[in-house]
């Protein structure tokens, strides 16, 4: 699986979810890991943000370290 491929996919999906401010989550990709960095205002959107991440093919592993700030 393309890794670049991949951080597409998931940037794509959060454009797409109306509970995700895409400009505030960043996405790096290496071997099947994704990292989630950066800030939602909840617990929801950022959970979201980690499920939109493992709908993505290729994705074996997840370090989600966004920050809520409301």
């Amino acid at each position: 699986v393309n890794t670049a491929n991949v951080q597409a996919k998931i940037e794509a999906a959060f454009k797409r979810s109306a509970e995700i401010d895409a400009r505030r989550v960043h996405v790096a990709v290496e071997n099947g890991k994704v990292v989630l960095t950066g800030s939602v205002r909840s617990w929801a959107e950022r959970q979201e943000a980690e499920r939109a991440a493992w709908a993505a093919p290729g994705v074996t592993q997840i370090d989600d370290r966004i920050t809520i700030t409301p």
